[in-house]
């Protein structure tokens, strides 16, 4: 057990009697670490704060007697210490008795880990700080993941590139060698400035994934009318002057990708993993040549400083999409990022990707797709992977109480096997049992259309029930809480499609039936990943075939699946934790990273 140091909590207040009330009450009432201290600088106040502090016993207050700002005012407190420290905004508020404990194990759990942050949640309960990052060419410091509901997301312990000060636990020795804040800045940007002078000293930033506090953000600026966007601006050239050089030299590798940016396909899903992943790496990706509605501000900020850095044909280009894209290729490498629904790529297809460098598919049934198609290009499987803070078996599930739960994704059309599957559904499982097949559907008709439809099929009364989701827009953040809310998800479509739902359920720990052709085969197992045996099926119009499930096998691997339930889903669990390393997206990020270096 590691042993316990002790610490001390600095509180800042300029005025807001009420938050800082509700800080200081709630740290002491509530924190349960063994040798704390609170130390609480006040700057000023003139609300009645400085009188509360007064008469709270145990605490040490000390009394500036001019507003000296966030950065000055902390240094007073790291100066009245000699201890470990936490520097605590007065609009926090503990809501877990052991934060502290987390933040301090997670400080000492190796020798150069000198500042932890936490994750912060607002006044609605959303997440809304588990790290920072600085993107470029802006230099306008975010927080991630912004502003999501809470789904149990980013709760590892994980290096960062920096944290935010409002809530951050700061070795001793880190203050000794590196010194206090920086005093250049009144309030802004002193947080990421330290963390990166840590960082230049040998110290890492890390996130307590474990210890949540609540964070009403910029209490003190709004309560006291303060120029936020002056004093934030005005901050941020100081960082520019110290710092612009070092976050610049970050990147030590270029890249121009070619895809959608936004959108709900496979394309823009992939992209946006794979850019952030890229970006920490340290590869400058540039996005000049998108067009139209992609030229619009996106609300990932990352991203869309990406897309403001200007157009560079002087490096290699991916170009991640269908055939019309693949004609724009104009770097000095031209990569195609490939995948098929069908079992070979189409013809119109080939002659595009035969002009290209180089070829990259998923899996190895994408690369014998492409070979049998005649590319004469050198194909190479780069992976699909999964975010392991979003896809996890902690993220937030809401099951069915007592029903074990099959959900279906499914796109509704007449190229599609949803017939097959509600026909093996309910001719297998009679309305005694307690299970229940969820149809998260995407439709391109009314939903009215789809009522026919089923209504038509004429299926057994005497059945298990079947629940219709009819085209909700989900959250792509919130995926991992639809697959934790099933015990079981069933992939039949007649589309072979990257297998990217499968590798997420799996990432969650959820077992999954999915078709033995295709991509989903690469991660079949046959007690996690279970197969049903699929017949092709010729699609003329597209040059190109797909598969049809067996509605015999169908109905063998759902009764199973029901039956295993203990055995499948233990596998899964296992499969998941070595999906969620290998198969990180940081993971594919370093490959292909491994082979650009290889081409420059």
């Amino acid at each position: 057990m590691a042993a316990v140091r002790p610490v001390s909590l600095i509180v800042l207040s300029w005025n807001g009697l009420d938050v800082t009330r509700t800080c200081v009450m709630s740290v002491l009432e509530k924190t349960t670490h063994p040798d704390f201290r609170v130390v609480a600088v006040d700057n000023a106040s003139t609300d009645g704060t400085r009188e509360f502090l007064r008469s709270v016993e145990g605490i040490t207050v000390i009394e500036n007697e001019e507003n000296l700002g966030f950065v000055k005012g902390n240094n007073a407190g790291i100066r009245a210490t000699d201890t470990d420290v936490v520097l605590l905004n007065n609009d926090t508020e503990m809501i877990q008795g052991d934060w502290l404990e987390r933040m301090q194990a997670v400080a000492y759990s190796a020798r150069d880990i000198g500042v932890v942050g936490c994750r912060l949640v607002n006044a609605e309960g959303n997440l809304v700080h588990a790290g920072t990052y600085m993107p470029v060419p802006s230099y306008w410091g975010q927080e991630y993941p912004g502003d999501e509901k809470d789904i149990g997301q980013y709760t590892t312990d994980a290096e960062a590139e920096a944290v935010i000060f409002a809530c951050a636990y700061i070795k001793r020795e880190v203050l000794d060698k590196v010194g206090a804040l920086d005093e250049d800045y009144f309030s802004y940007f002193e947080d990421t400035d330290y963390c990166m002078k840590a960082r230049a000293a040998g110290y890492r930033v890390f996130r307590c994934g474990s210890a949540t506090v609540k964070h009403l953000e910029n209490a003190s600026t709004d309560l006291n009318r303060m120029d936020f966007s002056g004093t934030f601006r005005r901050s941020r050239e100081t960082f520019l002057g110290k710092w612009k050089d070092a976050v610049d030299a970050r990147y030590t590798r270029k890249l121009t990708w070619h895809s959608f940016i936004s959108g709900d396909d496979e394309y823009a899903r992939v992209s946006a993993k794979l850019l952030w992943a890229l970006d920490r790496a340290g590869v400058d990706v540039n996005l000049g040549f998108l067009e139209g509605a992609e030229r619009a501000e996106l609300a990932d900020f990352r991203i869309n400083d990406m897309k403001n850095r200007g157009r560079d044909r002087d490096r290699p280009q991916i170009l991640f999409g269908p055939p019309d894209m693949l004609s724009r290729a104009d770097g000095s490498y031209n990569i195609g990022y490939v995948f098929t629904p069908y079992d070979r790529f189409k013809p119109e297809w080939v002659k595009e990707l035969n002009r290209l460098d180089e070829i990259w598919v998923p899996d190895e049934f994408q690369r014998q797709a492409a070979i049998a198609s005649g590319l004469k290009k050198d194909v190479r499987v780069v992976e699909f992977g999964v975010d392991p803070d979003y896809l996890n078996p902690g993220i937030m599930g809401h099951s069915l109480e007592g029903r074990f739960v099959f959900l279906a994704p499914v796109t509704w059309g007449p190229g599609e096997a949803w017939q097959t599957l509600l026909r093996a559904f309910t001719d297998e499982f009679s309305q005694e049992e307690k299970v229940v097949l969820v149809m998260n559907v995407t439709s391109p008709a009314p939903g009215a259309e789809v009522e026919e439809a089923v209504e038509a099929m004429g299926l057994p009364f005497d059945r298990a029930p079947v629940v219709f989701v009819m085209d909700q827009d989900i959250p792509h953040y919130q995926d991992g809480c639809l697959y934790r809310s099933a015990d079981c998800l069933v992939l039949v479509g007649r589309r072979a499609g990257p297998g990217l739902e499968m590798l997420e359920a799996l990432a969650c720990g959820v077992p999954v039936i999915a078709g033995e052709w295709g991509s989903h085969s690469q991660l079949i197992d046959g007690v996690a990943a279970s197969a049903v045996e699929t017949a092709l099926v010729p699609s003329p119009e597209q040059g190109c075939g797909w598969s049809d499930p067996s509605y015999v096998k169908l109905r063998e691997a759902l009764r199973g699946a029901r039956d295993r339930a203990g055995a499948s889903r233990e596998k899964a669990l296992e499969l998941s934790a070595r999906l969620r390393t290998e198969r990180s997206w940081d993971h594919i990020a370093a490959k292909m990273i491994e082979r650009l270096d290889d081409i420059r």
